[in-house]
């Protein structure tokens, strides 16, 4: 990591990391005991009382930082909704309307992209209500299968059809004075659209092969990820069932729209997987995490934990997770974001001309493009850690062409 310096205790004696040629193998580790974090270094063939250690910076804004995101993050567990994780405006805003929602009875509709945690926020407006004590029943619409939907909804007397061999109870009843959530409910055919809005009109149904009705006393929580308004002028969605549904509308942030909550996510789903796979608590860099920030999370907060479990998986016994860990298309995609924010830069600076020494419109090109393509080759050395596979995939450039460019402008990979 190279955040220590190691210094001698007696007098006349040169520091060991100051010793030209000398190589001091050193082990510096971060550790969490009682909720506090401390540096641990050890200096094989060493005493303790030989070394005075001085810890960077840089080691020591880890260890701050981390016990700051520790104190967020124990904060939110006390708030109402401890289950979800952040402190953004964004997220706040919701949350507002999830404490709303969660004090009526009236039907939500939650609209969000795939990832943002949907169920998550339904089961929320669930446990706030006055039906948490009873069932909270999901319904997943997309994997409805339709020769048994009927059954799985309604519910079947005995002998109804073949191989109904006992009566059931379907999941519109067992949702009875709870909440019923409908999960991406764009997804449901237009005859069971039909249906459902029947049985939220009227709150009862007819089980399959049942003579009478029964009412089922449910609040209905529904989600989806599509846009109902472009599908109802598709004629894919009923209208009439939209507005049902969307007596609450809360149209949940993306994570590239909450990134200041990156941080908080990252260290309470990172401990949760050390956890849950029996690994020792993880140190989570700066670097680590401002990376994660960069990137723009096209999958939302699951991509994210997928993400951080495969960190974790790289990372094995090591206890602080670095950029390193992640998985490569993340690591790419922001290397490549900050060498075109480079470039871009670069242009702008150079495009200013006074119109009394404006350059041949060649010329002009010819400079520009030099000094960008110079400053790009420096910053992909950088991005790189001059590892030469590495600089090739970034930049998409094969070995002989990338040697030949930095020739030309007189740099080296080394």
């Amino acid at each position: 990591m190279g955040g220590s310096t190691m210094t001698s205790k007696h007098p006349g004696q040169k520091p060991y990391a100051a010793i030209p040629g000398k190589q001091i193998p050193t082990l510096v580790d971060i550790v969490e005991r009682s909720g506090r974090v401390y540096v641990n270094v050890e200096l094989p063939g060493i005493s303790a009382d030989e070394v005075d250690v001085r810890i960077s910076d840089g080691l020591l804004n880890l260890c701050t930082e981390r016990e700051a995101l520790d104190v967020c993050v124990r904060h939110h567990r006390d708030d109402l909704f401890c289950e979800i994780i952040g402190n953004s405006r964004q997220l706040a805003e919701c949350l507002d309307l999830v404490s709303q929602a969660a004090a009526t009875d009236a039907n939500v509709l939650l609209s969000g992209e795939t990832g943002t945690g949907k169920e998550l926020f339904a089961r929320a407006i669930h446990k706030h209500s006055s039906r948490a004590q009873e069932n909270f029943v999901v319904v997943d619409c997309t994997a409805l299968p339709e020769t048994i939907v009927g059954s799985l909804l309604f519910g079947h007397e005995k002998g109804s059809f073949t191989g109904a061999d006992r009566t059931c109870e379907g999941l519109l009843r067992q949702a009875h004075r709870g909440t019923l959530f409908l999960d991406e409910v764009g997804e449901l055919s237009l005859p069971l659209q039909k249906a459902f809005l029947r049985v939220l009109q009227e709150h009862q149904f007819r089980p399959i092969g049942s003579q009478a009705e029964i009412k089922s006393d449910f609040r209905l929580v529904a989600a989806t990820n599509r846009d109902l308004h472009r599908y109802v002028d598709s004629g894919l969605f009923r209208k009439d069932l939209l507005y049902r549904l969307q007596t609450y509308l809360i149209e949940l942030p993306t994570l590239r729209e909450r990134c200041d909550d990156i941080p908080l996510l990252a260290i309470y789903h990172a401990d949760r997987l050390c956890e849950k796979h029996g690994f020792c608590s993880k140190q989570l860099t700066p670097e680590f995490t401002r990376t994660l920030a960069r990137y723009p999370w096209p999958g939302n907060i699951r991509e994210l934990i997928n993400s951080l479990e495969q960190a974790i998986f790289t990372a094995q016994q090591e206890n602080t997770l670095f950029p390193k860990h992640l998985p490569q298309h993340i690591r790419i995609h922001v290397a490549r974001s900050a060498l075109k924010a480079d470039k871009m830069n670069i242009l702008g600076r150079k495009s200013v001309c006074t119109s009394g020494n404006l350059p041949l419109l060649q010329d002009f090109r010819s400079d520009v493009l030099g000094l960008a393509e110079k400053q790009y080759l420096a910053n992909l050395v950088q991005h790189a850690r001059q590892n030469l596979n590495q600089a090739c995939l970034l930049s998409g450039l094969s070995r002989s062409r990338l040697y030949s460019l930095l020739k030309k402008h007189h740099l080296s990979l080394h």
